[in-house]
């Protein structure tokens, strides 16, 4: 599945994916283009959830987070045993501070074997391999992570580290080539005579140094390029420990993310049942605890064919889709979800139609957009299981219309291997649904506050939890409610309620 950047935006996991952390080039670019674990890759996606949660245990470790006999709440795997933690937090430390250091060299190695490294190519990858040795050595002492493996590359550091100094500088030492040693012998007794000469002797000494100056450059572009035609032999093993540099950095990455948020494994579900509890949505919540306020966590029990939400106005209808499609799309790209508990099925793709995400290509109005992004879907879906979440599908047309078309919608989504989710204002849209959630909506009775922030004193009133509601259970009618406590003109607030 293509994880699009709207989709990201729209659903929040790019702002997951910049709070991520990777140390090295290699671990970046993955944490970039996460993989995506599709219905029949339950076993590669459980290994990926195990390798996580050993790396959070691995930090909890690591970071004093938690003492080595306490349970890992966010983690269902067993714990390592406690006398093995210590030396294993002394393994992470040493793999951590190798995983900066690590520079991108694939480029080095996209090329034609008769061209030479140049000598800042082999120092990078010289220091690459220098630095692998000392990762790989730490390495060894963690717990195995499981399908992630270095291959040795003992060999090809001896090619460009012939002494085995382990120096992080590069030269073409003597022991490259038999003639090196005698001419620099010769290049520097030249050198010697020359500061000691007068004028008229310096001009030989100097036309001898010239070409002993020559034959050294010739002798090291030999050097360099068999240097060159030896490395590139393991070309394929320099790109599988990138590889593996990337995957066990972005590894990390991911289960130091679920420490700091206090994220959950998912389950994987083997039916078509969907459950979150204790679901948030990790972007809003931030920006509510930067003014003060908590987020109201949701429970959810999804299951096939298209559950209705309905509910007031502000009353967190569309979060509640944003935060169920980003638990979906970083479980199946194998992070820990942010809720209490999670249980999902994989599907081949999910989708996220937001009715405020402006107008498409082509000059298309937002319902314009929404029917042809819909059409796409169920087109390049046939025959496979997506999940969709849609808000306030054709709210953008004449209301007789777009509630006829929202009930058409779901009864369809009912005949196909699918789940969906649908916030509407419709009336009549959830006696065809599968199931019917409401926000509790303004609930709460308060006064005084008649001065402060209006939408202060929505969110104060406002009961944000899902509640499970009747089919055909009608819309909540808070509009006149909402505009009072916004403040809307009284002139215009008198015609409105006069007209109700």
């Amino acid at each position: 599945m293509e994880l699009s950047y709207e989709l990201r935006e729209n659903s929040g996991l790019q702002w997951v994916l910049e709070r991520l952390s990777p140390m090295s080039p290699f671990g970046k670019a993955a944490g970039r283009e996460p993989r995506w674990y599709a219905p029949g890759e339950e076993d590669a996606l459980n290994e990926e959830l195990d390798n996580v949660s050993l790396g959070l245990e691995l930090w909890n470790a690591a970071g004093g987070g938690m003492a080595a006999e306490e349970e890992c709440a966010c983690c269902a795997a067993p714990r390592l045993d406690p006398a093995c933690l210590q030396d294993a937090a002394a393994a992470l430390r040493g793999v951590t501070r190798c995983l900066p250091l690590f520079h991108d060299i694939r480029g080095s190695f996209d090329r034609d074997p008769g061209n030479p490294f140049d000598l800042v190519e082999l120092f990078e990858i010289k220091h690459f391999l220098v630095t692998l040795e000392q990762l790989t050595q730490a390495y060894t002492a963690l717990p195995p992570f499981q399908g992630l493996s270095f291959p040795p590359m003992a060999q090809a550091l001896v090619l460009v580290d012939p002494e085995g100094r382990r120096l992080p500088a590069f030269a073409v030492v003597n022991a490259y080539h038999p003639e090196l040693a005698p001419l620099r012998a010769e290049k520097t007794a030249l050198e010697k005579a020359i500061r000691a000469a007068g004028e008229g002797e310096k001009p030989p000494l100097l036309e001898r140094r010239r070409e002993l100056a020559v034959r050294e450059d010739r002798l090291e572009l030999e050097v360099r390029a068999e240097l060159t035609r030896k490395l590139m032999a393991y070309r394929e093993d320099f790109l599988a420990n990138m590889d593996a540099l990337g995957r066990l950095d972005l590894l990390l990455a991911k289960a130091r993310l679920a420490k700091r948020y206090q994220c959950v494994r998912p389950v994987l579900s083997n039916g078509t049942a969907l459950t979150l509890h204790g679901l948030r949505h990790p972007q809003v919540a931030g920006e509510l605890s930067d003014r003060g306020e908590e987020f109201t966590q949701l429970d959810l029990d999804l299951d096939a064919g298209c559950t209705v939400i309905t509910g007031a106005n502000m009353g967190g209808k569309t979060v509640s889709l944003r935060s169920t499609v980003l638990s979906l799309l970083l479980c199946q790209c194998g992070f820990f979800v942010f809720a209490r508990s999670a249980r999902l099925p994989l599907f081949h793709e999910v989708a996220l139609i937001l009715a405020d995400s402006g107008p498409g290509t082509g000059g298309l109005s937002s319902f314009g957009r929404e029917v042809h992004l819909l059409d796409r879907l169920l087109e390049r879906t046939r025959g496979r299981r997506f999940f969709l979440a849609l808000d306030e599908f054709a709210r953008g047309t004449n209301p007789q219309e777009g509630a006829a078309l929202a009930r058409a919608l779901v009864h369809y989504l009912g005949t196909l291997d699918c789940m969906a989710l649908m916030t509407t204002h419709y009336d009549g849209v959830s006696d065809v649904a599968g199931a019917h959630y409401q926000v509790a909506g303004l609930v709460r009775e308060i006064e005084g506050d008649e001065g402060e922030d209006p939408r202060r004193r929505i969110a104060r009133r406002m009961d944000y939890r899902l509640l499970s509601a009747a089919p055909g259970a009608p819309c909540p009618r808070d509009a006149l409610r909402v505009c009072r406590l916004l403040k809307l003109n009284p002139a215009l607030m008198e015609l409105f309620q006069a007209d109700l």
